[in-house]
């Protein structure tokens, strides 16, 4: 049996990546194109790599490798012309030192050092107890701690780690109470909109802070224009879930996740030797405080957010609370799916694709709010089927071109506005990693999910734009 699944899943992995490779050679060398050569090979790498991505015929990050791959071969050596010397291949590798690679390994690394410190369960604790038992303030406080976890930490770990403390507080809810999906679905929520706030929040974000180059906003320059709507979405949904799901229970006694372990030498009642000293917890909450006040406070001291990203980097290594297993442990295809990304988005820019992209729609009579509703809701909808990151590698490039063509000087505020309306793409399961993470726990169902994300992909974008706009106009 187990042999037969193999064969039939490999069996569709030839046939989807056959499809994808013929769809895009169609596409891109049969018509006749006002295109350069190399931007015809572009156009046949953008397709492919489109096909993959949604097929999930290869895992995402290969798909960026192999973006890369044909972006060498093909544009690097014009003509195939291998034999004489040339160094144009290299300019697609330079994404592999850009400075948001660091900025967003220093965020993998901060994440891995509070699950090792378990500084995450002991803050989400510390949180929860001070809230109180009432069922409306639970919800604000599962919302709160994962929203800000998950503005500096992996969305995928935070809403992990929360499921550590959730599993423990069902004990004392009645299994009668559909409060119970409450406070999962809190999790998704604060998981999925936190991630919005911060460049290294979401991978989407650092694309779009690469795409943009020197346009792109500072670190604070960046949570102002998304922290904002964020939290207003993420309020709406709040009041939304306790609407849907409430509480018959005026009062929920939760003080079992106190049993939930933290473990350090801090503790007072040990289940099990302590793993982790209480100094190493304190030299975490340190490095932290200091890396997330210099990011913000960037416009006062100068120091570009790339070099603020070392104080993690070397300061958890120093002190021993990240090792070789923990740096190998690190999400290194996420990284990968973000270099393919700005690899993919610096030769559709090179080429010049970007520029034919924009002749393709007839801007005329077209605003730049048109514009940034028309794709802010068509990322949402993509989104929703194959992950946000690839949706963004795609959609990015063409973007910003139909952008410039009618306004330079908005491009940045459109650019943000689409990249912020994929994280509000959590309609399925499949949708994001924490949805998948809270689903598998079975207290939720798929139409739970959709019932949420359906709201939120609505009143999500207009929510965007509304700030966004009002911005451009202030500023």
């Amino acid at each position: 049996m187990i042999d037969h699944a193999y064969h039939l899943s490999q069996k569709f992995v030839f046939i989807a990546f056959g499809v994808s490779f013929l769809l895009a050679f169609a596409l891109a060398f049969i018509p006749t194109y006002s295109l350069k050569q190399d931007a015809v090979y572009t156009l046949f790498i953008l397709l492919f790599a489109a096909g993959l991505w949604v097929s999930e015929a290869i895992p995402a990050f290969a798909v960026s490798l192999l973006i890369i791959a044909l972006e060498i071969v093909l544009l690097g050596f014009p003509n195939f012309d291998f034999a004489t010397p040339s160094d144009n291949w290299k300019v697609y590798l330079q994404p592999w030192s850009s400075p948001l690679i660091f900025l967003f390994l220093a965020g993998f690394i901060m994440a891995a050092a509070a699950s090792k410190t378990k500084l995450d369960i002991w803050l989400a604790k510390k949180i929860l107890f001070y809230v109180g038992g009432k069922p409306h303030n639970i919800i604000t406080g599962l919302i709160g701690i994962t929203f800000v976890l998950s503005m500096f930490i992996s969305n995928t770990a935070t809403a992990a780690m929360m499921m550590t403390i959730l599993i423990p507080m069902l004990t004392h809810i009645k299994e009668s109470n559909p409060f119970k999906k409450s406070i999962f679905l809190a999790v998704v929520v604060g998981a999925n909109l936190g991630g919005m706030a911060t460049i290294i929040g979401t991978p989407p974000n650092a694309i779009a802070v690469g795409i943009l180059g020197q346009n792109a906003p500072s670190f604070i320059g960046w949570m102002g224009m998304a922290l904002p709507p964020a939290l207003v979405v993420t309020l709406i949904l709040r009041f939304v879930i306790l609407k849907l799901y409430p509480s018959n229970q005026p009062f929920i006694d939760f003080k079992i996740i106190k049993e939930v372990e933290h473990f350090d030498d801090s503790t007072k009642k040990f289940s099990k030797i302590p793993t982790v000293p209480s100094w190493k917890k304190n030299v975490t909450i340190t490095i932290f405080t200091l890396t997330i006040l210099m990011w913000l406070s960037g416009p006062l001291h100068h120091v570009p957010t790339t070099v603020v990203s070392l104080i993690p980097i070397i300061g958890f290594t120093l002190f021993g609370i990240i090792d070789a297993d923990d740096i190998s442990s690190i999400r290194w295809d996420v990284i990968i799916l973000i270099i393919g990304g700005l690899s993919l988005g610096l030769a559709v820019s090179k080429t010049g694709l970007d520029l034919w992209f924009a002749t393709l729609i007839s801007t005329d009579g077209l605003s730049i709010l048109l514009i940034m509703f028309i794709f802010s809701y068509l990322i949402v909808v993509i989104s929703n089927f194959m992950s946000n990151t690839a949706a963004a590698n795609i959609m990015l490039p063409i973007v910003i071109a139909i952008a410039i063509t009618i306004s330079e000087q908005s491009t940045q505020m459109v650019v943000v506005g689409v990249t912020l309306s994929a994280s509000f793409a959590m309609s399925l399961v499949v949708s994001t990693p924490p949805n998948a993470i809270i689903y598998a726990s079975k207290k939720v169902d798929s139409k739970d999910f959709l019932i949420l994300g359906a709201i939120t992909a609505l009143i999500g974008p207009v929510t965007v734009i509304g700030w966004l706009y009002c911005v451009d106009i202030i500023f």
